[in-house]
């Protein structure tokens, strides 16, 4: 039996909105600076409720200031004035809400908050089962935001696991930490065993879960534990002192860095437990690896659950500051006049830990290159992961064909090894310039606070003619086919919005 059908189901949509980071063509009308001056909070939830008449039901949702600046007496309405909340949903507002709106206090630049409300809909009497349920969020002088919940109503029933909010925590390169696990059954129908799925997502933290009932998946670096445990309708899950759910941060764990770490839960059915009991029934040691045991039968399903939505959950692990040495690694375009040359420019981490990611909610210790082109290079193709402009906060939005300028900015995404590089590649034509204006050009390495050492910060980019050309000179220009449209705090607060959307946004599925 293999679950990496179910690890995929799973883990690809909670992922993909980490990664999103990555997708940094976006369209040149949506890149104006001035639009990140604008105050806005964010509201996300569900797409769809499905709640038991008679029995109550808790919708969590999030509301996130994606702004730069601190946000002041922001308000959050529930309905509308022409389609206020029905009646017979049974609605109760959050905690220290009024019934049609909530005041909030202060939002920090990036501040994010989980909020809930609860229902207890009435059989409906004639009524359509279901029903569209509003929030909003409004701030004066700012812009507002808004998403629908569809709230179906059922006589019917069934599995309705929720997954319990874990906090924060703040760990030490090289310490370990349990974290407390509940998930509750709130349907009216039972299950026979739980999957738990633990997956860390941007690496610099690890599960550390030794037992015989969990498999390791090398995929998604994640790990998928089934307790052959029923959890009735109505009542809760929690992992027993004696095998607490654990993670580790590594001694080379790069900081500062707070690190996402989802955790969902999923039903299984009958015929998974009899499999698994029937293939770990003579298995010894400590750990048992399921692919081992495992046959090409069809791949299992999960008890299938009324709200998908919150059988997943997350939490941060914050890691204190590390070192990091980045060195700017330069190069030379090489040839004749009217040859086209590549170069591969970027950084080398000496040490002694790695770098950070790219971080997920503001650009405070953003690692990039900046490049500046030699003279007498006609770009034709740049890396996807570089811009025009001499900063991720000064990028040339208004970047019309021809280009002309010789800046670039290079944002370093993902984590880079001690002894690792991350170069970025530039291919472009030799031309000829006037003479004495063939200026060199330089690699800058912006290294951010785990970089003290500016010693080598700095590289030479150049130009090597091997022959060929004089006189008066051609102009730069044309457009580079790998220009990308956007930048800096544009691509940051993007991400940030698919990171939260891919949170809360149908993220377990049912595994065919």
């Amino acid at each position: 039996m293999r679950l990496r059908a179910l690890f995929r189901r799973l883990a690809v949509p909670a992922v993909a909105g980490s990664l999103a980071l990555t997708g940094l063509a976006m369209p040149a009308e949506a890149a104006d600076p001035d639009e990140l001056e604008l105050s806005i909070i964010g509201v996300l939830g569900p797409e769809t409720v499905t709640v038991i008449n008679g029995q109550s039901k808790t919708v969590k949702f999030d509301l996130f200031n994606f702004s730069n600046r601190v946000v002041k007496n922001a308000v959050l309405h529930f309905g509308t004035a022409g389609k206020p909340v029905a009646a017979d949903l049974g609605f109760t507002a959050p905690a220290g809400c009024q019934a049609t709106k909530c005041e909030l206090a202060d939002f920090k630049p990036g501040e994010q908050r989980s909020m809930t409300f609860t229902l207890k809909p009435a059989a409906p009497a004639g009524a359509s089962p279901a029903t569209m349920l509003d929030l909003s969020t409004s701030i004066p002088g700012g812009e507002s935001d808004e998403t629908s919940i569809t709230v179906v109503r059922t006589t019917k029933g069934g599995v309705d696991l929720e997954m319990g909010d874990i906090k924060d925590l703040k760990l030490g390169r090289g310490q370990t930490a349990d974290v407390p696990f509940t998930v509750s059954n709130v349907g009216n129908q039972a299950i026979e065993a739980l999957g738990l799925l633990v997956l860390p997502v941007a690496g610099g933290v690890e599960p550390v879960l030794k037992y015989r009932n969990c498999q390791a998946d090398p995929e998604f670096g994640g790990l998928m534990c089934v307790f052959n445990e029923p959890v009735a309708g109505g009542g809760t899950f929690a992992l027993p002192e004696s095998s607490p759910l654990r993670i580790k941060v590594p001694a080379d764990a790069p900081g500062p860095y707070d690190y996402p770490v989802f955790v969902a839960a999923v039903g299984l059915t009958d015929k998974f437990v009899l499999d698994f009991a029937a293939k770990s029934a003579a298995a010894k040691g400590a750990e048992l690896k399921l692919e081992a045991l495992s046959t090409a039968a069809e791949e299992p399903k999960e008890a299938e659950d009324l709200n998908p939505d919150d059988n997943l959950t997350d939490f941060t692990v914050s890691v204190p500051k590390s070192s990091a040495d980045s060195a700017a690694v330069g190069g030379a375009f090489t040839g004749a006049i009217g040859d086209t040359s590549t170069v591969k420019v970027g950084l080398r981490n000496h040490g002694p830990t790695g770098t950070v990611p790219m971080p997920l909610m503001s650009p405070e210790g953003l690692l990039y290159v900046q490049v500046r082109l030699p003279a007498g290079i006609l770009v034709s193709e740049a890396d996807g992961r570089c811009m025009p402009g001499t900063s991720p906060t000064d990028i040339d939005y208004g970047t019309t064909v021809p280009f002309t300028g010789r800046d670039w900015v290079c944002l370093v995404l993902e984590s880079v090894g001690k002894g690792e590089q991350d170069l970025f590649g530039f291919t472009g034509e030799i031309v000829e310039v006037d003479e004495g204006e063939q200026k060199a050009g330089r690699v800058t390495v912006h290294g951010g606070v785990q970089d003290s050492k500016s010693g080598n910060d700095k590289a030479a980019l150049t130009v090597e003619l091997t022959g060929g050309g004089s006189g008066g000179g051609l102009p730069i220009t044309g457009a580079p086919a790998g220009l990308v449209a956007g930048g800096g705090a544009v691509l940051l607060v993007a991400g940030l919005l698919a990171y939260r959307m891919a949170r809360r946004r149908r993220i377990v599925t049912v595994v065919e």
